[in-house]
């Protein structure tokens, strides 16, 4: 009887814990660790860090060259903005979900760095 009421008494606080997620980098915060000083190394360390993915389009990518940031963080977030949409595109299929598709955002959450190759991302799937 102690352990039902202990395992009760679990349950009922459980469902008040909860993961703080850090919000993922935008583009001017990568433009500004870059102007910092930081390395290649220590801006795709944050990058991971944070789950970053951007969804850059060639623009985007050339304007972020020409305010500083290096080339080995542009390939880290082109790769990282590829593999996002492979995911993304694996999921759709492999669950066969009428709600998503693989593009634009997830209807539903998931639990931080559920089987995705950069981590969670902004993205809810």
């Amino acid at each position: 009887m102690r352990t039902l009421g202990f395992s009760l008494l679990l349950l009922a606080f459980g469902g008040c814990v909860t993961v703080e997620r850090l919000k993922p980098l935008t583009g001017p915060e990568v433009v500004a660790l870059a102007k910092e000083g930081k390395s290649s190394r220590q801006i795709i360390e944050e990058l991971k860090r944070t789950e970053t993915v951007l969804p850059l389009q060639a623009s985007d990518i050339v304007r972020l060259h020409e305010s500083g940031v290096p080339d080995d963080v542009l390939d880290y977030l082109q790769r990282a903005q590829i593999d996002e949409i492979r995911w993304r595109d694996w999921y759709s299929q492999m669950y066969r979900s009428p709600l998503y598709r693989g593009f634009g955002p997830c209807p539903w959450p998931y639990p931080p760095g559920f089987g995705r190759p950069y981590g969670g991302g902004p993205w809810g799937c």
